[in-house]
């Protein structure tokens, strides 16, 4: 068996492996050359340099890929950011027989030789995978896979290989058809309203404060995500909650992808404006709002333990998978 660097001539073949793993034990979408080459090649942070395969009787039987960043958001440097491990493959009739780890191993000296000290399979990696919601009818899918698989064997060959699980977390659905505001939500924003806060959509010319928010927040992504929609043309709807049009929480973008899946950027409300259920009222409103704006389902995920669990569990989201966020000292 020979582990090479991967090339773009390699590529009809990474795929068709990718796909027959896809269609027999791993939940994530199938590729084809044009979608394998816009969400590994044609990644800014891609290096033909951390992606390997295998070949052995003259076919392919493994793939592998790391990375890290090549561009930073604010507070982000090269120092401050692990490496990422975006994925081992091995055809499964080649299992068993130290490929993976090899595999594994040109990933991880790859990343060290680079100056990386810490390697995470998490979903801040910059190449998204997508995968289909086990027992969805119309195979919808979700953007991003936020660790490994923990029903999958990949699970137990990195736990094998050093890698600690640092949190576990979990995939929610909802199907929209399913969903109502209830009126106690309803009766509870009439409350806040009567108050002065009121959730509804950002309008220019009647709110500020989206800086002060994030500032509060501490996340520059969901700044720069909120900040890029509305410099769109024709940017997407985003909720807020005001206080006499002041932003103190948001929620959005209402933004539905080819799928029919709601998908937003998150949720927040800043610190002087908890306990008051603004960010439940916030969310129970996105999923109205995806609902009819013609959306057919929402998916996202959680720490397993995180508190905002309940809040999702109100509004009708299951769980569907679990995940590990996993890391490696190197």
């Amino acid at each position: 068996m020979e582990i090479v660097k991967f090339n773009d001539s390699y590529t009809s073949e990474v795929v068709k492996l990718w796909n027959k793993s896809c269609s027999t034990e791993i939940p994530y979408k199938p590729f084809t050359k044009q979608s394998f080459k816009e969400k590994f090649i044609n990644n800014t942070h891609f290096s033909y340099e951390g992606t390997f395969i295998a070949i052995e009787d003259e076919k392919i039987v493994g793939f592998a890929n790391g990375l890290f960043k090549k561009e930073f958001l604010p507070g982000e440097t090269f120092e401050n950011t692990p490496g990422y491990l975006t994925f081992v493959l091995v055809d499964k009739e080649y299992r068993n027989r130290g490929c993976g780890s090899r595999l594994l191993k040109a990933v991880e000296d790859f990343l060290i030789k680079n100056g990386k000290k810490m390697i995470q399979i998490i979903f801040f990696n910059p190449i998204n995978l997508e995968w289909y919601i086990p027992g969805s009818e119309n195979r919808h899918d979700h953007p991003n896979a936020p660790g490994a698989d923990v029903d999958g064997s990949g699970f137990e060959f990195f736990k094998r290989h050093g890698y600690i699980v640092r949190t576990n977390e979990v995939s929610m659905y909802l199907d929209l058809t399913e969903f109502d505001l209830d009126e106690k939500s309803i009766r509870k924003m009439e409350e806040l309203k009567d108050k002065g806060i009121s959730i509804e959509y950002y309008d220019e010319d009647k709110h500020h404060g989206f800086d002060d928010l994030f500032d509060n927040l501490k996340n520059e992504l969901w700044r720069k995500e909120i900040k890029d929609n509305l410099a769109l043309n024709n940017p997407f709807p985003v909720i807020v909650a005001s206080d006499n049009g002041y932003i103190c929480g948001f929620t959005g973008p209402v933004e539905i992808q080819e799928s029919g899946r709601g998908k937003f950027s998150g949720i927040g409300v800043d610190s002087k404006h908890q306990g008051l259920g603004i960010g439940k009222l916030l969310f129970f409103k996105l999923c109205e709002s995806f609902k009819n704006e013609g959306a057919g389902f929402m998916s996202l995920f959680t720490g397993i333990d995180n508190n905002a669990r309940r809040m999702y569990e109100a509004a009708g989201f299951n769980v569907v998978k679990t995940w590990a966020v996993m890391r490696k000292e190197v």
